[in-house]
């Protein structure tokens, strides 16, 4: 399996907090989330890439022992679609995508992700906390399923699997399902104690 955490760089993140944080605190955070997310994922996978256009995440990613590619078109899908054509060229049968703004993501959590995925094809895909979005995905093969990242991504994505006749499992659990991108989602990790 190959774990794909795509990102748009520190200093793009985390705009949605632009009311609560100023730029610094706003790039400390993501730096510190993708990170700790990055180091879940080594935990559970050897094969961990980050997808991005801003080159500066490399020592970064390097440090949590990923490896960064550097995203060529526009937007999050192209992206992924970029790391996916590289993960078939290598022969990758299972291909997972994480967002890199899970604070509370454990290594069991990936695992009852891979977990999840029917052999020999199938799709698992964990939604976000509201039920519309979707804030990890895995899929085998690799090319099972288009990616459709955004709003309402988590209908979009099991339209996908069923267009394709796959198994589909909802893998629904805290660690996946908290996602934090807007001023109430940090009030909430900040009030709950989760800021390890």
């Amino acid at each position: 399996m190959r774990i794909i955490v795509p990102h748009r760089g520190l200093d793009a993140a985390k705009t949605r907090l632009a009311p609560v944080l100023d730029p610094a605190a706003r790039e400390q955070l993501a730096r510190g989330l993708l990170l700790r997310v990055l180091r879940v994922a080594r935990e559970a996978c050897d094969d961990v890439v980050v997808i991005s256009p801003s080159v500066a995440l490399g020592p970064l990613v390097t440090e949590a022992g990923a490896r960064l590619a550097v995203q060529h078109g526009m937007g999050l899908n192209a992206g992924l679609e970029e790391a996916r054509s590289e993960a078939l060229l290598e022969g990758i049968e299972t291909l997972a995508v994480l967002h890199g703004d899970l604070p509370n993501l454990s290594a069991a959590d990936i695992h009852a992700l891979a977990d999840a995925v029917a052999t020999p094809a199938g799709v698992a895909i964990a939604p976000d906390r509201a039920g519309t979005g979707t804030n990890a995905l895995a899929q085998c093969p690799a090319g099972a399923v288009p990616f459709r990242f955004g709003i309402g991504s988590f209908a979009a994505h099991r339209e996908a699997a069923a267009a394709a006749r796959l198994p589909l499992a909802v893998v629904e659990r805290p660690g996946l399902a908290f996602d934090l991108d807007t001023p109430d989602d940090l009030a909430r990790w900040l009030e709950l104690g989760d800021v390890a």
